[in-house]
């Protein structure tokens, strides 16, 4: 008895709450059988913020826990000066994530972004053992944006899997704050992520969700936000071959760039006019209209004479791809040999990538027969095996 006197106290307030196990597992988001454990004396409940938790849905009292041996820390709640200074400086931090996104994508060996947000994120979960008040939303708002660059992070290292786990925690906690905009943010990743998974149904599924929310709650959604879903389904469409679909959605997304004013959040996200108008060209350039898309780089040369090494990189590569597809092989070479040198200066797998997925779509076409295409082929996978071993 004195061993499973947690689990026969839970047992005992379920019952007194007229709860069955799944009801009490529904409300405190685990398994029935995760209950069941826990009332048989099976598994040991150790996090104090569990433990908290269930003791706070059942009414047990803290004199309860105490006599058991169950006894959690009181959550101290700051009085109202300190909460205000605490709000005060965590809201400018929500940037600071983003900033330092920013300042990795220009040369990702300037930090090490990963250590710095798991760091983040751990000293945030110790904070909020003790903390509620003001302090909450704000902390779980930067976790969900460090989750997020988290989540950037693995797609930058071809870590799709993981990256949809981190795009998952940031649902979560939108969940939790009801934030339409990050609900909306986080959903986006979550397609992207099924989309090269190739489960194109599912990533559909989440767009159709999203397409949903901005009808129920677009007053509360940022402008740039719509445009990033706009994008995102247009990609999804030129991904599926439908060129009458993604046409009218990339235009959209145009059309809402044209009224966005930059901001950190808009970089960090990559919507702008020349962002928008580079994945239109790109688009095409898979749809198989190659001159189309060489018509728009010409707009986009002129718009963004300057671009940090990342962006000089995934540019040399997506107009090779244009170019090649167009038969203009020795111009499309050439971006295609400079954007991968850079790839390869900063570990970018994905890029490169892009250029192997491109040799491989060629591969069975005239142009893709040609020697200097397949001198590229040799170049693109000796570079993937160098950096294999990185």
């Amino acid at each position: 008895m004195e061993n499973n006197a947690f689990g026969d106290l839970v047992r005992s307030y379920r019952r007194q709450r007229g709860w069955k196990q799944e009801e009490l597992a529904k409300r405190w988001g685990f398994t029935r059988e995760y209950v069941s454990q826990i009332e048989r004396g099976k598994r040991k409940l150790e996090k104090n913020d569990q433990v908290r938790r269930l003791a706070d849905l059942l009414g047990i009292p803290q004199e309860q826990l105490e006599a058991i041996g169950k006894s959690i820390p009181v959550l101290q709640k700051p009085v109202e000066g300190n909460d205000r200074l605490l709000q005060a400086l965590l809201e400018p931090a929500q940037n600071m994530i983003k900033m330092s996104w920013l300042i990795w994508q220009g040369d990702g060996g300037i930090i090490d972004l990963e250590a710095s947000l798991y760091s983040l994120i751990n000293e945030l979960n110790q904070a909020l053992e003790k903390y509620r008040g003001q302090f909450l939303a704000p902390a779980l708002r930067i976790q969900s944006y460090a989750y997020e660059m988290l989540g950037k992070l693995s797609i930058e290292r071809v870590q799709t899997q993981k990256a949809m786990g981190y795009f998952q925690e940031m649902y979560a906690i939108a969940e939790e704050l009801n934030d339409a905009n990050l609900l909306a943010l986080a959903l986006v990743h979550q397609a992207e992520m099924l989309r090269r998974s190739s489960r194109y149904h599912a990533s559909m599924r989440r767009m159709e969700a999203v397409e949903k929310l901005i009808q129920q709650r677009g007053p509360e959604i940022e402008n740039h936000v719509k445009g990033i879903f706009w994008k995102a389904y247009a990609i999804n469409y030129f991904v599926m071959n439908d060129e009458n679909n993604f046409s009218w959605t990339i235009d959209k997304a145009l059309e809402i760039s044209e009224d966005t004013r930059p901001s950190i959040a808009s970089q960090v996200d990559e919507f702008d006019r020349v962002e928008i108008l580079q994945t239109k060209a790109h688009g095409y350039t898979q749809l198989w209209k190659p001159q189309t898309a060489l018509e728009i780089y010409k707009q986009t040369d002129k718009l963004r004479s300057f671009r940090p090494l990342r962006d000089q990189s995934s540019y040399h590569i997506i107009k090779a791809q244009a170019h090649c597809y167009a038969g203009d092989i020795k111009t499309g070479i050439s971006h295609a040999m400079k954007g991968m040198e850079q790839a390869e200066s900063f570990h970018s797998t994905r890029y490169v990538i892009r250029l192997q997925q491109m040799s491989d779509r060629l591969q069975p076409t005239l142009i893709g027969k040609e020697q200097a295409m397949q001198n590229l082929r040799r170049e693109i996978q000796a570079t993937l095996q160098r950096m294999k071993y990185w």
